[in-house]
């Protein structure tokens, strides 16, 4: 790499992260002369009830039909539930069963970030059955029943491109839809949701596979679709649901939380960096231009994707990913002092097989504890799965930064300086030095060997 290039490298990263930090926090403006406003992603970030409250609501499990196996059912719309919500991104919402003054058994959710209480009805789908009838009347009789017969309803697109909803029966009902579809092919079949009629649809042909497309004749726009399969997935619930209370809920860990918890990391951060330069000079530079990277690229992946609810939880995964980032860079460079030291090698040779040794054992250890993020992200609770989201993030994150960002800062370094020990904190060991210490080695190997 020339001087020039390095220059041009490192002018990139620089302004990559100081325009990445503005963009986080600016304040909402409208972009030029469109109709778009645009806010710093940093503000974005969805945040916990712990963070920022959310709303509460109580559903009372309407037993009066005399369901046997009501426990199973209960069960099963507890995780309909929560699966509904951590598909529309709240990965932090709460479903928990219950019992009132009554004895009857409830259903409580609980939805951050949301201040409308009516918003949480509108997220799961107002409480309702779905069932398809072969005529237009609401007395007919049910040919599919969703709490029996669905599995789950998505948002897709036809052979036209347009946007229409997808049906995915379960083993029951893809048997029974296999002989409705027989039995009405080329007829209608209608379909009612919460008992009124929604919409009907013209069977075309058997369909064996368990799986359907329904569409409009005037096309569904995108969040028409959505509504439907919400409303749709409602109706797949194991049993009726009443609604018997929604308010909102404050956060539980107060308004300044989320300012104490900003400046904590700040101070943080900061005698990272400053640890890093004092005992590593020149290569703790080229480590803090990699967690610089590092930390707008985290806020940047927290705001956009749809899995990631901040709570106090989460914040702990993404300090631990920053440990983990530094973790990274220790070893690397104590492998380059220890390459340096203990040959004559020079300062380029020595970054490099630094690196070469070194990546083995960043990889083995970040891996290990991916796994375990992945099994806390699929079995936790919703607290924990806030933490093991970030964690994953985190970590994939910092074995970027620290094998590719440090390394390419330390490689547009070299056309820079490339011979002064001084400045990247390198020295070389006197042979007595040497001798001393492999005389102890080979004596600690003898008294184990005894």
């Amino acid at each position: 790499m020339t001087k020039k290039k390095s220059i041009v490298v490192l002018s990139v990263i620089a302004i990559f992260v100081i325009l990445m930090a503005v963009f986080a926090v600016v304040d909402t403006f409208q972009i030029g002369n469109s109709l778009y406003d645009y806010t710093g992603y940093a503000r974005t970030i969805k945040l916990g009830l712990d963070m920022s409250g959310g709303v509460a609501a109580v559903f009372e499990v309407d037993a009066s039909d005399g369901i046997d196996d009501l426990d199973t059912r209960v069960a099963g719309t507890i995780t309909s539930l929560q699966s509904l919500l951590v598909s529309k991104g709240y990965t932090e919402a709460t479903v928990t069963e219950g019992t009132n003054s009554n004895g009857n058994k409830t259903i409580r959710v609980e939805v951050p970030d949301v201040d409308d209480p009516e918003r949480v009805l509108d997220l799961i789908g107002r409480p309702a059955t779905l069932e398809f009838k072969g005529e237009n009347n609401v007395n007919a009789e049910n040919l599919i029943v969703g709490s029996e017969h669905l599995q789950t309803a998505f948002v897709t697109t036809d052979e036209n491109g347009q946007f229409a909803v997808g049906l995915r029966f379960n083993r029951a009902g893809t048997d029974k839809f296999s002989e409705v579809t027989k039995e009405y092919n080329g007829k209608s079949v209608y379909i009612f949701v919460r008992g009124k009629f929604y919409t009907s649809v013209k069977i075309n042909s058997q369909i064996t596979n368990g799986q359907a497309i329904i569409t409009s004749d005037d096309g569904y726009t995108y969040q028409q679709a959505l509504d439907f399969v919400t409303q749709l997935q409602s109706g797949t619930f194991g049993v009726k649901l009443n609604v018997t209370e929604i308010r909102n809920i404050s956060a539980t860990l107060g308004e300044n939380s989320i300012r104490i918890a900003l400046i904590a990391g700040a101070i943080g951060v900061g005698i990272i960096f400053l640890f890093l330069i004092v005992v590593y000079r020149g290569l703790g530079v080229a480590a803090d231009l990699a967690l610089c990277v590092y930390i707008v690229l985290l806020i940047w992946f927290c705001a956009v994707l749809p899995w990631v609810q901040l709570t106090l939880p989460g914040i702990a995964g993404i300090l631990l990913s920053v440990g983990m980032a530094v973790d990274a860079n220790v070893i690397i460079f104590e492998r380059i002092k220890n390459e340096y030291g203990r040959t004559n090698k020079p300062i380029p040779t020595a970054i490099k097989d630094g690196f070469k040794r070194s990546t083995a054992a960043i990889i083995d250890g970040n891996v290990t504890t991916l796994i375990g993020a992945v099994v806390l992200w699929i079995l936790g609770s919703a607290s924990i799965v806030g933490f093991a989201v970030t964690l994953f993030i985190g970590i994939i994150l910092s074995m970027f930064t620290s094998l590719v960002i440090t390394r390419l800062v330390l490689k547009a370094f070299m056309p820079l300086n490339s011979k002064s020990e001084r400045f990247y904190g390198l020295k070389r060991k006197a042979d007595k030095e040497e001798q001393e210490e492999a005389v102890g080695f080979n004596g600690q190997i003898a008294r184990e060997e005894a």
